[in-house]
Protein backbone atom coordinates (compact mmCIF):
# COMPACT_ATOMS: atom_id res chain seq x y z
CA UNK A 1 0.00 0.00 0.00
CA UNK A 2 2.90 2.62 0.83
CA UNK A 3 4.84 1.73 -2.26
CA UNK A 4 1.75 2.53 -4.39
CA UNK A 5 1.23 5.79 -2.48
CA UNK A 6 4.99 6.74 -3.00
CA UNK A 7 5.00 6.41 -6.32
CA UNK A 8 1.63 8.62 -7.02
CA UNK A 9 3.32 11.20 -5.00
CA UNK A 10 6.59 11.39 -6.71
CA UNK A 11 4.91 11.55 -9.83
CA UNK A 12 2.29 14.20 -8.86
CA UNK A 13 5.74 16.00 -7.41
CA UNK A 14 7.29 15.70 -11.15
CA UNK A 15 4.04 17.33 -12.70
CA UNK A 16 3.42 19.89 -10.67
CA UNK A 17 7.09 21.23 -10.36
CA UNK A 18 7.23 22.91 -13.56
CA UNK A 19 3.99 25.12 -12.05
CA UNK A 20 5.60 25.60 -9.00
CA UNK A 21 8.52 27.73 -10.51
CA UNK A 22 6.71 29.85 -12.43
CA UNK A 23 6.36 33.35 -12.68
CA UNK A 24 4.95 35.89 -9.94
CA UNK A 25 1.50 35.53 -10.85
CA UNK A 26 1.49 31.85 -8.98
CA UNK A 27 1.92 31.48 -5.18
CA UNK A 28 2.40 28.01 -3.54
CA UNK A 29 0.80 26.98 -0.60
CA UNK A 30 1.04 23.74 1.79
CA UNK A 31 -1.57 22.43 4.52
CA UNK A 32 -1.47 19.91 7.12
CA UNK A 33 -4.55 18.65 8.28
CA UNK A 34 -6.31 16.09 10.01
CA UNK A 35 -10.28 15.13 10.69
CA UNK A 36 -12.71 12.80 11.27
CA UNK A 37 -15.10 10.80 8.47
CA UNK A 38 -17.98 9.84 9.82
CA UNK A 39 -19.32 6.62 8.39
CA UNK A 40 -16.63 5.48 6.94
CA UNK A 41 -16.66 2.90 4.07
CA UNK A 42 -20.88 4.49 4.19
CA UNK A 43 -23.04 0.61 3.09
CA UNK A 44 -20.24 -1.67 4.25
CA UNK A 45 -21.32 -5.04 3.60
CA UNK A 46 -20.83 -8.62 1.47
CA UNK A 47 -22.02 -11.83 0.04
CA UNK A 48 -22.07 -13.44 3.33
CA UNK A 49 -23.67 -10.83 5.07
CA UNK A 50 -26.51 -10.55 2.85
CA UNK A 51 -26.65 -14.27 1.96
CA UNK A 52 -26.10 -16.01 5.52
CA UNK A 53 -27.09 -13.43 8.34
CA UNK A 54 -29.89 -11.57 5.75
CA UNK A 55 -28.96 -7.74 6.26
CA UNK A 56 -27.95 -5.70 3.33
CA UNK A 57 -28.03 -2.61 4.93
CA UNK A 58 -24.13 -2.24 6.44
CA UNK A 59 -22.70 -2.45 9.89
CA UNK A 60 -25.76 -1.22 11.20
CA UNK A 61 -27.99 -2.81 9.49
CA UNK A 62 -27.14 -6.66 10.68
CA UNK A 63 -28.52 -5.13 14.62
CA UNK A 64 -31.03 -7.34 15.76
CA UNK A 65 -32.09 -8.33 19.37
CA UNK A 66 -33.90 -11.54 21.09
CA UNK A 67 -34.71 -12.39 24.50
CA UNK A 68 -32.21 -14.14 26.52
CA UNK A 69 -29.61 -13.33 24.43
CA UNK A 70 -26.84 -10.30 25.34
CA UNK A 71 -26.28 -8.30 22.13
CA UNK A 72 -24.59 -5.44 21.66
CA UNK A 73 -25.38 -2.17 19.30
CA UNK A 74 -22.90 -2.45 16.29
CA UNK A 75 -21.98 0.98 15.47
CA UNK A 76 -21.36 2.83 12.20
CA UNK A 77 -17.75 3.15 11.56
CA UNK A 78 -15.99 6.54 12.45
CA UNK A 79 -12.91 6.84 11.03
CA UNK A 80 -9.62 9.56 11.76
CA UNK A 81 -7.85 10.63 8.55
CA UNK A 82 -4.59 12.90 8.18
CA UNK A 83 -3.06 14.06 5.56
CA UNK A 84 -0.79 17.04 3.39
CA UNK A 85 -2.08 18.87 0.57
CA UNK A 86 -0.06 21.21 -1.55
CA UNK A 87 -2.16 23.88 -3.74
CA UNK A 88 -1.21 25.72 -6.75
CA UNK A 89 -3.02 29.63 -6.75
CA UNK A 90 -2.99 31.06 -9.98
CA UNK A 91 -3.97 34.97 -10.71
CA UNK A 92 -5.20 35.19 -7.25
CA UNK A 93 -8.77 33.44 -8.21
CA UNK A 94 -7.70 29.79 -10.16
CA UNK A 95 -6.46 27.14 -7.55
CA UNK A 96 -4.55 23.52 -8.27
CA UNK A 97 -4.83 20.93 -5.20
CA UNK A 98 -3.24 17.40 -5.02
CA UNK A 99 -3.36 16.17 -1.63
CA UNK A 100 -2.31 12.58 -0.01
CA UNK A 101 -4.51 11.23 2.80
CA UNK A 102 -4.16 8.50 5.47
CA UNK A 103 -7.68 6.90 6.79
CA UNK A 104 -8.43 4.13 9.22
CA UNK A 105 -11.95 3.36 11.40
CA UNK A 106 -11.09 4.29 15.32
CA UNK A 107 -14.85 3.94 16.57
CA UNK A 108 -18.00 1.22 15.73
CA UNK A 109 -17.90 -1.64 13.97
CA UNK A 110 -17.92 -3.91 16.57
CA UNK A 111 -20.36 -5.65 18.42
CA UNK A 112 -22.85 -8.82 19.04
CA UNK A 113 -26.40 -9.78 17.18
CA UNK A 114 -27.98 -12.71 16.36
CA UNK A 115 -29.19 -14.42 13.24
CA UNK A 116 -31.14 -17.16 12.24
CA UNK A 117 -29.88 -20.10 11.55
CA UNK A 118 -32.28 -22.68 10.07
CA UNK A 119 -34.78 -22.21 12.50
CA UNK A 120 -32.31 -21.65 15.34
CA UNK A 121 -31.85 -18.53 16.79
CA UNK A 122 -27.92 -18.20 17.35
CA UNK A 123 -25.48 -14.97 18.87
CA UNK A 124 -23.57 -13.70 16.27
CA UNK A 125 -20.05 -11.37 16.88
CA UNK A 126 -19.35 -9.06 13.88
CA UNK A 127 -16.50 -7.12 13.70
CA UNK A 128 -15.39 -4.47 10.86
CA UNK A 129 -12.35 -2.64 10.01
CA UNK A 130 -11.46 -0.37 6.83
CA UNK A 131 -8.31 1.67 6.16
CA UNK A 132 -6.65 2.82 2.90
CA UNK A 133 -5.25 6.22 1.78
CA UNK A 134 -6.30 8.38 -1.66
CA UNK A 135 -4.28 11.10 -3.90
CA UNK A 136 -7.50 13.47 -4.51
CA UNK A 137 -6.46 16.21 -7.56
CA UNK A 138 -9.24 19.22 -7.77
CA UNK A 139 -9.40 22.25 -9.49
CA UNK A 140 -11.50 25.66 -8.43
CA UNK A 141 -11.53 29.10 -7.86
CA UNK A 142 -10.50 31.31 -4.94
CA UNK A 143 -12.72 33.79 -3.13
CA UNK A 144 -11.14 36.55 -1.18
CA UNK A 145 -12.57 38.12 1.71
CA UNK A 146 -11.15 41.46 2.40
CA UNK A 147 -7.28 40.45 3.66
CA UNK A 148 -7.84 38.23 6.08
CA UNK A 149 -9.80 35.25 4.79
CA UNK A 150 -10.33 33.03 1.72
CA UNK A 151 -12.35 30.63 0.77
CA UNK A 152 -11.72 28.08 -2.14
CA UNK A 153 -14.28 25.78 -4.05
CA UNK A 154 -13.11 22.55 -6.27
CA UNK A 155 -13.80 19.67 -7.45
CA UNK A 156 -11.94 16.64 -9.55
CA UNK A 157 -11.04 13.06 -8.60
CA UNK A 158 -9.13 11.05 -6.62
CA UNK A 159 -7.11 7.91 -6.46
CA UNK A 160 -8.42 5.88 -3.19
CA UNK A 161 -7.39 2.12 -2.24
CA UNK A 162 -8.65 0.56 0.28
CA UNK A 163 -8.88 -2.38 2.59
CA UNK A 164 -11.97 -3.82 4.06
CA UNK A 165 -11.99 -6.58 6.80
CA UNK A 166 -14.85 -8.45 8.59
CA UNK A 167 -15.34 -11.13 11.04
CA UNK A 168 -18.60 -13.52 12.22
CA UNK A 169 -17.79 -15.59 14.30
CA UNK A 170 -20.90 -17.66 16.24
CA UNK A 171 -21.39 -21.36 18.57
CA UNK A 172 -22.82 -22.84 15.51
CA UNK A 173 -19.64 -23.31 15.21
CA UNK A 174 -19.44 -20.60 12.75
CA UNK A 175 -16.19 -18.44 11.70
CA UNK A 176 -16.46 -15.97 8.63
CA UNK A 177 -13.19 -13.88 8.11
CA UNK A 178 -12.95 -11.18 4.67
CA UNK A 179 -10.39 -9.25 3.11
CA UNK A 180 -11.07 -7.26 0.48
CA UNK A 181 -8.80 -5.22 -1.18
CA UNK A 182 -8.88 -2.75 -4.54
CA UNK A 183 -9.21 0.80 -6.04
CA UNK A 184 -11.08 3.30 -7.45
CA UNK A 185 -11.45 6.89 -8.81
CA UNK A 186 -14.11 8.69 -6.55
CA UNK A 187 -15.81 12.39 -7.81
CA UNK A 188 -14.46 15.44 -5.16
CA UNK A 189 -15.97 17.84 -4.47
CA UNK A 190 -14.10 20.43 -1.48
CA UNK A 191 -14.99 23.91 0.22
CA UNK A 192 -11.94 25.23 2.07
CA UNK A 193 -11.51 28.13 4.21
CA UNK A 194 -8.62 29.94 5.23
CA UNK A 195 -7.63 32.92 7.95
CA UNK A 196 -4.76 34.14 7.86
CA UNK A 197 -2.68 34.72 10.81
CA UNK A 198 -0.17 36.58 8.79
CA UNK A 199 1.11 37.10 5.04
CA UNK A 200 2.30 33.50 5.10
CA UNK A 201 0.72 31.12 7.67
CA UNK A 202 -3.33 30.69 8.38
CA UNK A 203 -5.48 28.66 9.81
CA UNK A 204 -7.49 26.19 7.87
CA UNK A 205 -10.81 24.07 7.49
CA UNK A 206 -12.61 22.20 5.15
CA UNK A 207 -15.64 20.22 4.27
CA UNK A 208 -14.91 17.21 1.15
CA UNK A 209 -17.55 15.28 0.03
CA UNK A 210 -16.31 11.74 -1.92
CA UNK A 211 -18.36 9.58 -4.23
CA UNK A 212 -17.31 6.17 -5.94
CA UNK A 213 -17.37 2.64 -4.95
CA UNK A 214 -15.56 -0.39 -6.67
CA UNK A 215 -17.03 -3.17 -8.26
CA UNK A 216 -17.49 -6.70 -5.84
CA UNK A 217 -14.37 -8.05 -5.14
CA UNK A 218 -13.24 -11.42 -4.06
CA UNK A 219 -11.84 -12.09 -1.03
CA UNK A 220 -8.32 -12.62 -0.29
CA UNK A 221 -8.51 -14.20 2.78
CA UNK A 222 -9.05 -18.15 2.55
CA UNK A 223 -8.18 -19.59 5.73
CA UNK A 224 -11.49 -19.89 6.81
CA UNK A 225 -12.85 -21.92 3.79
CA UNK A 226 -15.16 -20.12 2.21
CA UNK A 227 -15.09 -17.28 -0.22
CA UNK A 228 -17.05 -14.50 0.19
CA UNK A 229 -17.39 -11.15 -2.16
CA UNK A 230 -17.90 -7.47 -1.26
CA UNK A 231 -17.68 -3.69 -2.91
CA UNK A 232 -15.30 -0.95 -1.41
CA UNK A 233 -17.17 2.48 -0.72
CA UNK A 234 -15.54 5.53 -0.42
CA UNK A 235 -18.50 7.31 -0.77
CA UNK A 236 -18.86 10.34 2.60
CA UNK A 237 -17.58 13.57 4.03
CA UNK A 238 -14.55 14.51 5.72
CA UNK A 239 -14.40 17.39 8.42
CA UNK A 240 -11.03 18.38 8.56
CA UNK A 241 -8.68 21.08 10.49
CA UNK A 242 -4.75 22.33 9.49
CA UNK A 243 -2.74 25.02 8.99
CA UNK A 244 -1.79 26.01 5.63
CA UNK A 245 2.26 27.73 4.55
CA UNK A 246 1.95 29.82 1.63
CA UNK A 247 5.22 30.74 -0.49
CA UNK A 248 4.78 34.02 -1.56
CA UNK A 249 3.02 36.80 0.77
CA UNK A 250 -0.85 37.14 -0.19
Amino acid sequence: MYYKLRKILFMAAIALAPIAVYASPFNQAISFYAGYIPSLGDNLYSYEQQNTFGSTNGVDGINRSFSGFNTSHIHRLIGATAGINVKIVMYDFFALRIGANYFKNVWGGKGKTVYDDGGTTRLLECTYRYDGFDIPVTFGIVIPFYKDMKITFSCGIAYAWGRYRNKFESDAPLLYRGEFKGHDYPLVLNVEGEYFMDEKVAIATSLSYYRGTTTVIKDSKQGDGNTDYAPLDFTGYRFLLGISYYFKPI
